[in-house]
């Protein structure tokens, strides 16, 4: 045991099953408590290095835990799964997408690969409202940031369809606003199919994709489940 840990960060990194919330503000060894946990269940639990996932944010983090653990464990452990939350879906999308009618072996674009997507197809989105004359492809890249905004919240395209026309209806008379989310939600509707016919996914479609693959197949959700237990 890390003999610089306190009592608090003792108590964590020895806790039972179930789950356990700590809350503590920058630079006050987060990093390192989950560290030594993954440590003391794998060295002094013999819990199988595969049952253990870790997940964070961003690569660099994700980086320093793989490498700290590497330090404090010893040789032979392998399959560790410690990942950026967007990577662990990714893996498990290469491996199940196929489950929910996806290509396992769809392209991940670039930001900038999703506007060219989107350039070469923005007849496909039927806009009116945001495809000015004078500039057609001027609203690009807020619409795409819009429907990433639409997937980090967990709506869906029918979600959003049948929001759009509620506000329609409760509308006494037609606006611009209730034509505009009319008009977002299609062209939401149509990305998402684009995506779909060319074999690709955007980086906030991982996430959701994973979501939509658990919720209508619960036994792919159980393997996981029942595979990592800490």
């Amino acid at each position: 045991m890390n003999t610089t840990l306190n009592s608090k960060q003792e108590d964590a990194v020895k806790y039972g099953n179930g789950p356990l919330l700590i809350i503590a503000g920058a630079g006050t060894g987060k990093t390192t408590v989950i560290t030594e946990r993954i440590r003391f269940l794998i060295s002094d639990l013999n819990i199988p290095s595969s049952q253990v996932l870790a997940l964070t944010f961003t690569e660099k983090a994700a980086y320093e835990m793989q490498e700290r653990v590497d330090i404090l464990l010893p040789y032979g452990y392998t399959n560790l799964w410690i990942h950026t939350f967007h990577s662990f879906c990714d893996k498990i999308l290469r491996d199940d997408a196929h489950a929910i009618g996806l290509d396992p072996n769809y392209k991940l674009l670039s930001e900038s690969e999703a506007i060219l997507l989107v350039r070469q197809n923005i007849f496909n989105l039927r806009l009116k409202i945001f495809r000015p004359l004078g500039n057609p492809t001027k609203f690009l890249d807020a619409l795409l940031t819009h429907f990433a905004r639409l997937k980090d919240e967990d709506i869906t395209p029918e979600n959003y369809i049948k929001w759009a026309e509620k506000q329609s209806k409760n509308s006494k008379e037609k606006n611009d606003e209730t034509a505009q989310y009319k008009e977002l939600a299609n062209a939401y509707k149509a990305y998402e199919q684009l995506k779909i016919e060319n074999s690709v996914m955007d980086f906030s479609d991982l996430i959701s994709n994973t979501l939509l693959l658990f919720r209508q197949r619960p036994h792919i959700l159980k393997r996981y489940q029942t595979q990592f237990k800490f």
